[in-house]
């Protein structure tokens, strides 16, 4: 079972040696959802702030299945957050570990399919080039391009600008607008 090592750090608070001794008590129960690597280490920062009324405790759990988690819980009460945030913490490592294993079966299922391969004859033919006649050589201003760019079921088109002599795309963006690239002259 992979270690988890914390990094204890209060803000606006002294981490007295009971408040260390129950985060580290109620964090070491994560480390079953670590993975079952025996040598390798995962590091956690829990952060322990106090403010007027308030507490809050934030963890920060680096480099778990190649993930980092960040988990912040705020209440009046110190002890009832460092609750809330184990309880989190838990939920989403075991999500998490339950995510990495399934896939690791969906690998395993796959590479123990059997494949076979059906030799086909392929007969080679020469590859032909078939000119289009492109519509560079008649200019249009954008406008016109645009319309015509919505008038067909292209993502692009491209034209020579009326307005400059060079060539030009217009695309459609995936934000539903339009893009326009103008081209140097080439030389």
């Amino acid at each position: 079972m992979a270690t988890l090592r914390l990094n204890l750090i209060g803000d606006g608070i002294e981490l007295t040696g009971a408040i260390k001794n129950i985060l580290e008590g109620k964090f070491s129960k994560l480390e079953k959802y670590l993975g079952d690597d025996e040598e390798r280490e995962v590091f956690a920062d829990i952060i322990v702030r106090k403010e007027k009324y308030r507490a809050s405790v934030e963890i920060i759990i680096y480099n778990v299945f190649d993930h980092t988690l960040r988990i912040k819980k705020e209440t009046d009460d110190l002890y009832t957050a460092i609750d809330y945030v184990v309880d989190a913490a838990e939920k989403q490592l075991r999500r998490l570990k339950d995510k990495v294993q399934n896939e690791a079966k969906r690998e395993g299922q796959r590479s123990k399919r059997q494949i076979t391969f059906v030799e086909e004859e392929v007969s080679e033919k020469p590859i032909e080039i078939i000119e289009v006649e492109p519509e560079l050589y008649k200019p249009i201003t954008v406008e016109d391009a645009v319309i015509k760019l919505l008038g067909s079921n292209r993502e692009f088109f491209v034209f020579c600008n009326a307005e400059t002599g060079n060539a030009a795309v217009v695309y459609k963006r995936k934000d539903g607008n339009i893009g326009l690239i103008e081209m140097p002259a080439c030389k």
